[in-house]
């Protein structure tokens, strides 16, 4: 009885230790996930920080409606989410709409006819996180402006994305951020600089007719689907190097105001830089195109290294203007410089060899 009463004490001590080892782990992983407290005053905005140690049940335990989103930026109170899942759809229609005179559009840039604007004066800053549903504005009477800088660092996007005619006077981050179906960025103004580096593009991605004021940065992005960068201007550096181009690309009629590189990007189907125009140096050293390159009717104001690129079919340069070109050094022209001054200093050596021949 002694031994059996032992056992059974020491099985239920066991269980207990048990029991409170799972209860501290349980307030532990609760610990690691609780969200920065938003400050009381009502000039904060609405403010979550989620740190990276939460799982996904627990982003979901504290997820974020988009019209707690909305309202905020109705009161123009800031947004700054970081690591949160939200839900629903952030239709930045509803956003509250006041004509304007056009003291806050600038004529000639968007649509000297709009009418309507649509105002987000705080920061908005969604790092980090997942929107569930779709993010839109497509008034076709007026433009949406961001006073502030607009923050998409590391987001995922599951639905659409369309911010067509909108404008950004602070600067864009979209690094590392991932836009899982169409991403529309059509008639914007990009004030300052816009990242998008290592950033994934879906589908669809319409920048068609956008002006970029400051420098852009797309190194390393992948643009999976078709990619329209019809008539955009670039007014300051533009770089593209090592992008993924998965699908049809045009930057038709864009122009690349400064320096633009393409350096070792890959072009995997079609690339159309038809009726483009090129202020400054335009490098294409390491690119790759897989599919046609149309370069027709596009001019080019200083030096390009097209001849550093790699063409799989012959491309177009119909009433391309161009500056004369170099030789690459290490191309194909160069290798046979190479070989043709070795073979004139070989048929020299052989004939000094038959004249000395003679002369004996």
């Amino acid at each position: 009885m002694d031994t059996g009463w032992k056992h059974r004490w020491y099985f239920r001590l066991l269980m207990l230790c048990l029991a409170w080892t799972v209860l501290l782990s349980g307030q532990e992983a609760n610990a690691q996930c609780v969200a920065e407290p938003s400050s009381s005053k009502a000039d904060e905005g609405l403010v979550k920080r989620l740190p990276a140690s939460c799982t996904r049940a627990e982003r979901e335990a504290q997820s974020v409606r988009a019209e707690a989103i909305l309202d905020t930026l109705e009161k123009g109170q800031p947004v700054e989410l970081v690591g949160v899942v939200i839900h629903g759809e952030l239709n930045l229609d509803r956003l509250s709409v006041r004509k304007d005179g056009g003291g806050s559009i600038v004529e000639g840039q968007v649509s000297p006819k709009a009418e309507e604007l649509r105002h987000i004066r705080g920061i908005v800053r969604i790092r980090d996180s997942t929107v569930m549903g779709a993010m839109r504005h497509r008034s076709r009477q007026g433009m949406l402006q961001f006073d502030g800088p607009v923050d998409f660092q590391g987001t995922t996007f599951r639905e659409g994305v369309d911010l067509s005619r909108s404008r950004f006077e602070g600067q864009v981050e979209l690094a590392g951020a991932v836009f899982q179906q169409e991403a529309y960025f059509v008639q914007g103004q990009f004030m300052r600089t816009m990242d998008c580096k290592n950033t994934k593009f879906g589908p669809h991605t319409r920048f068609h007719r956008s002006i970029f004021h400051g420098p852009v940065d797309c190194t390393r992005a992948l643009f999976d689907g078709m990619a329209e960068l019809l008539e955009v201007t670039f007014e300051s550096t533009a770089l593209f190097e090592g992008v993924r181009f998965g699908s049809g690309t045009g930057f038709s009629g864009s122009r690349f105001t400064r320096r633009v590189s393409f350096g070792e990007a890959i072009f995997s189907r079609d690339a159309f830089f038809t009726f483009s125009k090129f202020d400054e140096t335009a490098s294409f050293s390491g690119a790759q195109f897989l599919g046609l390159a149309d370069f027709s009717d596009a001019v080019f104001a200083e030096s390009d290294n097209l001849a550093r690129a790699r063409f799989d079919n012959p491309p177009l340069f119909t009433r391309t203007k161009r500056v004369a070109q170099e030789p690459p050094a290490d191309g194909f022209n160069a290798l046979l410089d190479r070989h043709g001054l070795t073979a004139f200093f070989l048929l020299l050596a052989v004939a000094l060899t038959a004249y000395a021949l003679k002369r004996k």
